[in-house]
């Protein structure tokens, strides 16, 4: 969530730049249609080519890797703020369920993907924020490294958690058995480099896994208002299935929304392409590169 003076930045910017011409973040098109529509000036808009939904005015790249920095701040009390020293010892001493950012179900979709030992599974933790969620894998035996773009929470999670956060993408390791973001993305300005990355750091057969706000048509009609929250300054894409069924129609893959049923992903490792339900307003894809 936004303070008001952002917001209030963020609406005189969409209206300095209403006159641009759209062009797709993630293929370069200009083709689109308009899907929702906010204080008029800033739009939502679906790529024809590649059915990416991106708010429009898209994120310049600079801009975002400043405002990620230092000014990204989500009202939660964790995604984006540092916890003192006595808020790190409860969240510990909880596992994380205070804050809601507990690890479990993403540490049983590792372990449904890779049977045996965890200790020989590397982990990429990609857009970790302070380490919350890379803190849990490593103590429950995975072998982790993360990337996080702002220094600051990076230092502090290496500091504090005593975590591997790299803050260069040249010092990320390669032969990764996993790539995993948790609500990443979503904000990312330029989707198309995240999946190189991936590739480039992952094993043969290893899992690409993003999980994000979902912009599916399934969840839209459920829950229009929830679809209309989810996307703006914070969210400039907005990620639906479509838009993964067409970039990654090569792979094989499982889509489905919160919770993740383990049976699905189950079947994806013995099927090409898995589409499982898509109603709830948590997306996730898993990818085998």
């Amino acid at each position: 969530m936004q303070s008001y003076v952002q917001k209030i930045s963020y609406l005189i910017d969409s209206i300095f730049r209403f006159n641009e011409k759209p062009r797709c973040p993630f293929c370069d098109s200009m083709l689109y249609k308009v899907i929702d529509r906010k204080y008029y000036f800033t739009k939502l808009l679906s790529c024809t080519s590649c059915n990416l939904y991106y708010r429009f005015p898209v994120e310049k790249l600079e801009k975002s890797e400043l405002y990620y920095q230092d000014d990204y701040n989500e009202l939660d009390g964790i995604t984006s703020k540092m916890p003192t020293s006595d808020e790190l010892l409860d969240f510990k001493k909880s596992d994380f369920i205070i804050g809601s950012k507990n690890a479990d179900r993403y540490i049983q979709i590792f372990k449904q993907l890779m049977p045996g030992k965890l200790s020989d599974i590397k982990v990429l933790d990609y857009g970790c924020s302070w380490g919350y969620i890379s803190y849990q894998f490593k103590n429950k035996g995975f072998d982790i490294q993360s990337y996080e773009i702002s220094k600051p929470r990076a230092d502090f999670g290496n500091k504090n958690l005593l975590l591997d956060i790299k803050t260069d993408h040249n010092e990320i390791r390669l032969n990764n058995d996993i790539f995993f973001s948790s609500h990443v993305i979503e904000h990312h300005p330029d989707i198309s480099s995240m999946i190189a990355i991936a590739k480039k750091t992952l094993k043969n057969g290893g899992f690409f896994i993003a999980v994000s706000p979902n912009g599916s048509d399934e969840y839209r009609y459920k829950n229009p208002h929830g679809f209309h929250r989810s996307w703006g300054k914070v969210h400039p894409n907005y990620i639906n299935a479509n838009f993964y069924k067409e970039i990654f129609k090569n792979y094989s893959y499982y889509i489905g929304s919160s919770p993740f049923d383990l049976r699905d992903i189950n079947s994806f490792l013995n099927e090409y392409q898995v589409i499982g339900n898509l109603s709830s307003e948590e997306l996730i894809v898993i990818v085998q590169f």
